[in-house]
């Protein structure tokens, strides 16, 4: 008799350009090479770039909602008539509507959420009054009855404990993966030992969180000493006429490149001396975790959770107080002084590989 694939559903929003789209194409590709059944299912394909990135062995659907608010009675049915045992929703709001939809409807399925974010701040996050009345308040009374959170860091997993301190028993931490494109790259070509540009690296969206304009004004205040030194800030967003009048303001705007969202980051990393990440917040972030497996040093602010786990002083980058450009600008100039060991900065990504995070996810949702 056959033996029974194991099976797994995985739920996002979309698969646009962000690092939960990209994780989320890496994961069911990487649980269906290994044998798994996994299904993908999407609201829409709006602003899609990561769909040519799937596997054809990954059954792929588009629930055709253009938002998680018009997404329940399409997602019910789907519920309904596929009888997924286990799902892995990777946004707050469609893990909040699964587990509605799950207890309205009584259905038999382990909903597993990823945490991509410290919850203090999603629960505190600007927005209308829809966000701030209805979003919010939702996030916050239902989110903890997810049968199992998947947090990316234990700085995140504390910070949803300081909320939620009942629910310790049924959380865990599973770092993110190296980018599987990015893994081959290294384990295919031959990489350079040092930078070929005088730049620093931004990579992310153009928004609040990212806070870019603290990059712009720690990189203000350090280009007297290093005048062929430049800025790349990688991604787009609404800030960036914002961002683009703070460097005229600086006086650096001839020196910060606006190099929009890129698909192929990795030449970016490669040429860079520096990758710098200024987020107010984050989950666990890529970037840095990308940049150090090419081999490049980073700099980030100590922010509540990720960089915290990933920088080791001196050996791939270093840390900057947080909020505090003046750290931030004698951190890169410690950074960009630094003869880096390249080999040592590389080996400090391999407890981020792909193989090691697609185990913990395949043991994690077999024990469920």
């Amino acid at each position: 008799m056959p033996v029974d694939k194991k099976k797994i559903t995985f739920l996002i929003a979309s698969l646009s350009g962000g690092g939960s789209e990209g994780l989320c194409v890496n994961l069911a590709n990487n649980l269906a090479k290994k044998g798994w059944d996994v299904s993908l299912i999407v609201l829409n394909m709006v602003n899609s770039v990561y769909h040519d990135r799937l596997s054809k062995n990954v059954n792929f659907e588009v629930l055709d909602a253009k938002h998680a608010l018009y997404s329940p009675y399409k997602l019910a049915k789907y519920l309904l008539t596929t009888k997924p045992k286990k799902i892995l929703v990777f946004t707050y709001e469609l893990t909040v509507i699964t587990i509605l939809i799950k207890k309205l409807l009584g259905i038999n399925l382990t909903l597993i959420a990823r945490n991509r974010n410290t919850m203090t701040h999603v629960q505190n996050r600007p927005g209308g009054i829809w966000v701030k009345f209805v979003v919010n308040p939702l996030i916050k009374k239902f989110y903890r009855h997810a049968d199992h959170i998947i947090n990316q860091c234990e700085g995140m997993r504390d910070d949803l404990l300081s909320i939620y301190p009942e629910i310790i028993e049924k959380t865990s931490v599973i770092f993110n993966p190296i980018n599987d494109i990015i893994e081959n790259h290294v384990k295919t070509e031959k990489l350079p030992n040092q930078s070929s540009q005088e730049y620093i690296l931004c990579v992310g969206r153009l928004d609040r969180q990212k806070a870019f304009h603290f990059a712009i004004e720690g990189f203000a205040k350090i280009t007297q000493e290093f005048p062929k030194l430049r800025l790349k800030i990688v991604g787009k967003g609404i800030l960036e006429n914002e961002l683009k009048g703070l460097a005229a303001e600086l006086g650096v705007q001839d020196k910060v490149d606006f190099e929009g969202f890129k698909k192929n980051i990795i030449p970016y990393y490669l040429d860079a001396k520096i990758t710098l990440l200024t987020s107010l917040y984050e989950g666990f972030p890529n970037v840095l975790v990308e940049s150090i497996t090419l081999g490049t040093p980073i700099v980030a602010f100590d922010c509540q959770s990720g960089p915290k786990e990933i920088v080791l002083d001196s050996i791939n980058g270093h840390l900057a107080l947080y909020k505090n450009v003046d750290s931030l600008s004698e951190k890169l100039k410690i950074a960009i002084d630094t003869k880096w060991d390249t080999a040592l900065i590389r080996e400090s990504a391999k407890r981020f590989s792909m193989l090691n995070i697609i185990k913990a996810y395949e043991d994690k949702i077999e024990r469920l």
